[in-house]
């Protein structure tokens, strides 16, 4: 029964990859504010005021990203990782393609068009993305 179920959605491994890897960075991003507000304490504690930075890395992690990214040099995706999506993307896509073109899998060529053509659309994104995005943040 699981083997068969795995066979047949086995790409879901991605999405749900792209799932944990989230919900790990955003459980990370809470564990650094959470150290930032430990440390205030400790500054409020001992009737010492707070350095003025820490205080603004508070405030980007309430209003911004908070992540260690500077939005205003990669499009919001740190430096240099808008393109390694989209070459990600696109070559998920072309591998895809190939394999479906290929006839690899048996008869699964249909499937295996779908899962590339919607690879393509999400390697478009990235690329419009990386081309306006730096547009606005500036």
């Amino acid at each position: 029964m699981f083997g068969e179920l795995f066979e047949s959605y086995w790409w879901l491994l991605f999405p749900l990859g792209f799932f944990i890897a989230q919900g790990w960075s955003s459980f990370m991003r809470y564990k650094r504010a959470q150290s930032k507000i430990e440390l205030l304490k400790t500054y409020a504690a001992a009737g010492k005021e707070p350095p003025a930075d820490l205080v603004a890395a508070l405030d980007v992690d309430r209003h911004g990203r908070g992540d260690g990214h500077d939005d205003d040099e990669s499009g919001g995706y740190g430096k240099g990782g808008g393109v390694f999506l989209v070459v990600l993307f696109s070559g998920l896509s072309a591998v895809f393609a190939f394999v479906g073109y290929s006839g690899w899998l048996g008869g699964e060529q249909t499937s295996m068009y779908f899962v590339a053509l919607i690879l393509g659309v999400l390697a478009a994104a990235f690329l419009a993305s990386s081309l306006f995005g730096r547009r606005r943040n500036r």
